[in-house]
């Protein structure tokens, strides 16, 4: 019997530090887009047609930097994105809350990054915005970090966690979160993936959320995903 393939796409970025003396704020944030593989052609042709306008607009050369944003340009990115088909995603962690969490070891840090993408694909998982039947998920991050991404895989962590758990579980019934899925993780340079710079504007806006700017809520898409880490902390 031959498998239909149903595939999605993941966009990723992250803003603040996972360093506990980074002096612009408490928390750090992985944000992007999940999107369907039919969606996905017409939502990365027309981003990247407004971020070009844009840029042609401001005589910009290079890459459209959210850093380096003013107001209005990341309101109207922001707006064209709300209005996509595809799902806004969001995973933080409060860095003050990490107590147990060895900040000068890459190694742990890398460990504690691939934790969060991975409960944040369970909550995806769980509220049905990844489908079960999703056979093949291919991720695209920002390589800032890929000097250290070798030491931890994260597609073989993925892999391991979704689809061979459960073969530890033979004593009991497991109410699992997991799927048979595939799993492919590249890290892409911004300046040519358009909707890895959607994930870094909307990473960047949830940052600034958290630490105190609570009126740009209102620009993200209504229903996003957001998991906010450790569990038992309020923020």
């Amino acid at each position: 019997m031959t498998v239909v393939a149903m595939k999605y796409f993941m966009f990723l970025d992250d803003s603040g530090q996972l360093h506990p003396n980074y002096p612009l704020g408490d928390f750090f944030v992985y944000g992007g887009l999940l999107v369907s593989e039919e969606d996905f052609h017409g939502v990365n042709f027309s981003y990247k047609n407004l971020v070009k306008k844009i840029k042609k607009e401001e005589n910009i050369q290079g890459e459209l930097k959210t850093t380096d944003m003013d107001i209005p340009t990341r309101r109207r990115l922001l707006k064209r994105l709300s209005k996509y088909t595809c799902h806004q995603i969001f995973v933080s962690a409060k860095v003050s809350s990490l107590v147990r969490l060895n900040f000068d070891s890459k190694r742990d840090i890398v460990r504690y990054k691939n934790y969060m993408l991975k409960r944040l694909i369970e909550l995806l998982i769980r509220n049905n915005k990844l489908p079960k039947d999703c056979n093949f998920l291919e991720i695209h991050i920002d390589n800032q970090n890929i000097a250290h991404s070798a030491q931890d895989s994260l597609q073989d962590y993925l892999y391991n966690i979704f689809n061979e758990e459960n073969f530890y579980y033979v004593h009991r019934i497991y109410p699992t979160t997991s799927f048979n899925c595939d799993f492919r993780v590249f890290y892409k340079d911004s300046k040519t993936n358009y909707l890895i710079q959607a994930a870094d504007l909307l990473a960047n806006t949830k940052c600034q959320i958290l630490n105190g700017k609570p009126q740009l809520r209102k620009l993200l898409k209504e229903g996003y995903s957001v998991l906010k880490l450790p569990d038992e902390v309020n923020y």
